[in-house]
């Protein structure tokens, strides 16, 4: 039986940690998967301020900034064709919004990959949300040409 030498142990769980990762941050209630997609930052703002914590008002818009993504398999010598949605759920996990690909009207064309290196989606709290609840803002940015995607989850307690 061969045994891996320390060296060959690090190298081996690096390339298959590098296949997908995770992302948590309690406080803010924020949970992202990469899957081949790797963003340099992703950010939450609320009403375009910095996001605290997982409690909204009524009429806040969330926005998720995805930012220095360049994983996309390229198209062209210069696009990429990305693909985003994202869905409201309740504590139940019933769906009560879904926003299916929000690219479609880029086509087969695609965007430059340079404007694919940030990607925001924005969602205000309001119907069908109810005060004193709680709802997930589920998102995921996907590459349309491979199997590699970057999904991610908010929790919105709604005030």
């Amino acid at each position: 039986m061969k045994v891996l030498r320390p060296f060959n142990f690090v190298v081996l769980i690096s390339i298959l940690s590098g296949c997908k990762s995770t992302y948590k941050d309690d406080a803010k209630g924020l949970y992202i998967d990469y899957k081949g997609l790797k963003a340099e930052s992703i950010n939450v703002l609320v009403n375009q301020t910095p996001q605290k914590s997982k409690n909204f008002n009524y009429g806040d818009e969330i926005t998720v900034v995805v930012d220095g993504i360049d994983d996309f398999k390229m198209i062209s010598d210069s696009n990429v064709l990305p693909g985003a949605e994202y869905a409201v759920s309740d504590e139940e996990g019933n769906v009560v919004s879904f926003f299916p690909d929000l690219f479609t009207k880029y086509g087969e064309t695609g965007v430059s990959a340079e404007d694919a290196k940030k990607l925001k989606l924005n969602l205000v709290v309001g119907q069908p949300m109810e005060h004193g609840k709680t709802y997930y803002y589920l998102f995921r940015i996907w590459d349309k040409k491979s199997d590699k995607e970057l999904k991610g989850n908010i929790e919105v307690n709604v005030l």
